[in-house]
């Protein structure tokens, strides 16, 4: 029952881990969406507004794959532990089986 619970364990970390990248991700996208909206209100030009939006959008786009990038890492570090959580399982099995089978004989 210890492997279930540690693998139970690693997911619930991963998932606290995803949910406060995304928490951080919603409030980086808001906070510079209420500043671009601010900052467009000062723009009195065509070549202004757009260089503003052609700005915020690489802002928003570097925040995007910042984020997507970092919930990558997460989830790959939490498929290796499992992994090897999954294969140390494995290995005592295999040798509980074997005591087992010998002392059977």
């Amino acid at each position: 029952l210890k492997p279930v619970t540690d693998l139970a364990n690693l997911n619930a970390k991963a998932f606290e881990q995803l949910a406060q990248q995304q928490s951080n991700l919603f409030s980086a996208l808001m906070t510079g969406g209420v500043a671009f909206a601010q900052r467009s209100t000062e723009h009195k030009d065509l070549d202004s507004i757009v260089e503003a939006q052609k700005s915020y959008a690489q802002d928003v786009q570097e925040t995007v794959v910042s984020a997507a990038k970092e919930s990558y890492e997460i989830i790959s570090q939490a498929q290796e532990q499992s992994g090897e959580l999954l294969k140390k399982v494995m290995e005592d099995a295999q040798s509980t089986v074997a005591e087992a089978a010998k002392a059977a004989k």
